[in-house]
């Protein structure tokens, strides 16, 4: 007899469906292949998108009314032997369409291996599962799969978060991912599966291992944003000149989600999770005037050679280039990196001495004042 899983509270569909399998496929061994994917090494996701009439996904979580094609998946998941999912559901807020939907069984990759069905949908009740045809598993080309589309309707006049509407039921006999037959414990007929699930209660009398599911998952796309930051060696750059260590870059998110990064000793900053969009780029330094640029991210990381430019020798930290500043230019003159006084924001040409290539520089901009202060328009794009 094949060991396939009693799931306790799983329909007479599945389990009649489960019963005929077992007549027909007996015990299998373990192969070398089973050590790719084997339970336990992967954790697997379960998640939702919704697709509107026009092709527009959505991720869930501020669902406007309306009519959706909802699609399950699931990642990181080498292959199925059985799957299982069980959930509850908002009636005045969530209908499922009777007909039209797709499971993965039905798909022309695994129509030949795999069945599958929607055994609830109504009275508050969703659940579904999908069954290999095959000895053992059936493997997913992809790593993971669409598991199943299915119509729904938001109903109401306000936006809803999914993942309120839909309650997953975590119990491992009513959702959870069996990917080999060989993955059991005990003896026919009261043979268990170690599976995938979320939850792993004692009263389950055998190994489970986690996985999540997230019905209204973030399905924004972060990107990484790297530029340098430098000195101005003359007012009328555009771009920096020297390296600048320390200074602060930020922007802040369509949502007001602050990012930033802070300069190394190269002046190039990286700006991480950036979504999509035009942003307007902040610069602090403590030893220059603050100043903006652009950057734009439109799918794709930035990885730009560029060095914005900036005005690095106020070293008084007040709003003009002056007498201050050449103050502590002098007090400074001949320290070089070896001693531990020395200031890398005062070295300004990055000699590895406080010389008068720095006193160069603070001549340039000397009468400079921030407020009237023009920078050079700059870009950052991919």
């Amino acid at each position: 007899m094949q060991h396939i899983k009693v799931k306790k509270g799983l329909c007479a569909v599945f389990a009649a469906f489960t019963a005929i399998v077992s007549a027909f496929v007996g015990p299998q061994a373990v192969s070398a292949e089973t050590q790719q994917g084997a339970l336990g090494t992967q954790k697997p996701e379960i998640s939702a998108a919704y697709m509107d009439d026009l092709g527009t996904v959505y991720d869930g979580n501020a669902l406007q009314p309306g009519s959706y094609d909802m699609v399950i998946s699931v990642s990181d998941l080498y292959s199925i032997a059985q799957l299982g999912f069980t959930a509850s559901y908002q009636e005045d807020l969530l209908s499922f369409d009777l007909l039209g939907e797709e499971l993965l069984s039905d798909t022309a990759a695994y129509e030949e291996e795999m069945n599958g069905a929607v055994m609830d949908r109504l009275n508050g009740t969703f659940s579904f599962f999908l069954v290999t045809e095959n000895p053992d598993k059936t493997v997913l080309s992809d790593n993971g799969a669409d598991l199943l589309t299915i119509g729904i309707t938001v109903k109401g006049d306000a936006p809803v978060d999914m993942q309120d509407v839909i309650t997953v039921n975590t119990d491992p006999n009513l959702t959870f991912i069996d990917v080999d037959y060989g993955d059991t414990q005990g003896d026919w007929p009261n043979v268990v599966f170690d599976c995938y699930a979320l939850s792993a209660p004692e009263s389950y009398q055998a190994t489970v291992y986690p996985m999540t599911c997230d019905l209204s998952p973030d399905l924004t796309q972060y990107y990484t944003v790297s530029a340098y930051i430098g000195a101005l060696a003359a007012p009328d750059d555009a771009f920096g000149t020297y390296a600048t260590t320390g200074a602060t870059v930020s922007i802040e998110t369509e949502d007001g989600t602050p990012i930033s990064a802070v300069t190394d000793s190269t002046g190039k900053f990286v700006l991480e999770k950036v979504p999509n969009g035009t942003y307007i780029a902040t610069v602090t330094y403590k030893y220059g005037f603050a100043r903006t640029f652009t950057i734009i991210v439109d799918g794709a990381d930035v990885e730009s050679d560029t060095m914005v430019g900036i005005v690095a020798c106020n070293w008084d930290g007040n709003d003009d280039i002056s007498v201050g500043d050449f103050t502590i230019y002098v007090n400074n003159l001949g320290i070089n990196s070896t001693n531990e006084n020395y200031d890398v924001g005062i070295d300004v040409d990055l000699s590895g001495d406080i010389a008068v290539g720095d006193m160069t520089n603070y001549m340039n901009f000397m009468g400079m004042n921030s407020a009237d202060l023009l920078y050079a328009n700059t870009v950052i794009t991919a």
